[in-house]
């Protein structure tokens, strides 16, 4: 460690030789017999980490160098001791108010000249260390700053392209069709793992289906890229929805080391009758609303969650959707929102919500939901991935 600089400033060469005597072994030693040398030297590299300046010089005096001194910003933290043969008050808070920390009168006494340039100096060691941890905090905040815009702007990528996975219109009304069908997705992260899709195998027969991944988050997001992927890729090759589930849960069991799963209910509308095969695979049964005032959960059978048990088996519920009849499907991020009171908004309330916009269109049934669902939540933080999916009445075309 470096021992302390301490420069003397005295025009009187024996002064500065007993200030030399009383301080020596304690710190290294620097001289000048000027107040234009004190700033010569109080200016180079390394700085001095203490000034012994002499009240009374020819020329410019200690008062002078000291408001230079205290004027410059590189030197304005060098603190500085006046020794002076004065003992007028009025000359003792003059320096004060210069900026001096401390007087040692003339003669010199050597323990009180120890002990004052001993305490300042280990005030001023006291403080550059405080400066330092100051400045290294203050970077290691600006570096996690900085990492942490890095991530948001690769998190926000990463959401964008996932959103660009899922079909292009959250809110889709497909009229003349023989259905409506609306959707609605909010992530509780910046990348989640709720999915919907759908698609048409023929011109007259629309697949869709509705997921949640285990988890939250980025591994939630990845798994749910997975999925997404072999949905595409068997969707169009399965014939029911039950032969998709088994055929997905058998791949997502393949290489699955963080054991990771998806809860699932898909479909297959015949838009020409309104027949609808349901699947389901762990996930939350779906309600059917109207017509009229009533709004009950379609209770089946099916199978686990895919992606645990590669041996499970799947079956189809066949369910005709009556004019004026909406499906809504949902992932437990809504039954499970949580206010700030940590209460579920609840299959009840989601029931009892749905009951007064039956005779709504699916669009405007996705809307109404989502408003309830964020005055219930209100400013608590998100629990959980909000997926819905509304399949509206068939209609002749």
């Amino acid at each position: 460690m470096n021992r302390p600089r301490v420069l003397i400033v005295d025009d009187t060469p024996e002064n500065i030789r007993i200030l030399m005597a009383h301080l020596k072994g304690t710190c290294d030693l620097l001289a000048a017999t000027s107040g234009a040398k004190a700033l010569d030297f109080a200016r180079a590299h390394p700085r001095p980490d203490l000034l012994l300046l002499d009240v009374l010089m020819p020329g410019m005096d200690g008062y002078e160098v000291c408001r230079l001194l205290k004027d410059d910003p590189e030197t304005r933290t060098i603190p500085i001791i006046f020794v002076t043969g004065l003992n007028d008050v009025g000359d003792e808070e003059r320096g004060l108010r210069l900026g001096a920390v401390d007087y040692i009168t003339k003669p010199f006494h050597a323990e009180l000249v120890r002990a004052r340039v001993h305490n300042q100096l280990e005030l001023k060691r006291h403080r550059d260390h405080l400066e330092s941890e100051v400045e290294r905090r203050t970077q290691e905040l600006l570096a996690a700053e900085s990492a942490r815009q890095r991530l948001q702007a690769e998190l926000d990528v990463a959401s964008r392209l996932q959103q660009s996975m899922l079909p292009a219109r959250l809110f889709a009304d497909h009229r003349g069709l023989g259905c409506r069908l609306a959707t609605y997705l909010q992530a509780a992260r910046a990348v989640g793992g709720d999915l919907f899709d759908y698609f048409f195998l023929d011109k007259r027969s629309l697949f869709f289906l509705l997921g949640d991944v285990s988890d939250k988050g980025v591994p939630a997001a990845l798994f749910m890229v997975r999925v997404r992927t072999l949905v595409r890729t068997w969707g169009p090759r399965s014939s029911d929805p039950a032969s998709l589930l088994r055929l997905l849960n058998e791949e997502l069991c393949q290489e699955n080391p963080a054991c990771m799963f998806v809860t699932m209910i898909c479909g297959l509308l015949s838009l020409d009758t309104g027949t609808i095969l349901l699947a389901r695979g762990g996930h939350e049964h779906p309600v059917l609303v109207g017509p009229g005032p009533v709004s009950q959960s379609l209770e089946f059978e099916g199978g686990p969650a895919l992606g645990l048990t590669e041996e499970a088996e799947f079956s189809n519920q066949i369910l005709q959707l009556k004019p004026g009849q909406s499906l809504v499907f949902y992932t437990d991020g809504v039954t499970e929102a949580c206010d700030s009171g940590n209460q579920q908004y609840g299959e009840e309330r989601l029931l009892e919500r749905l009951r007064t916009l039956s005779n709504h269109a699916s669009a405007e049934i996705v809307s109404e939901l989502r408003n309830s669902l964020e005055a219930f939540v209100g400013n608590a933080e998100p629990s959980d991935d909000i997926t819905l999916l509304i399949l509206q009445g068939y209609q002749s075309v």
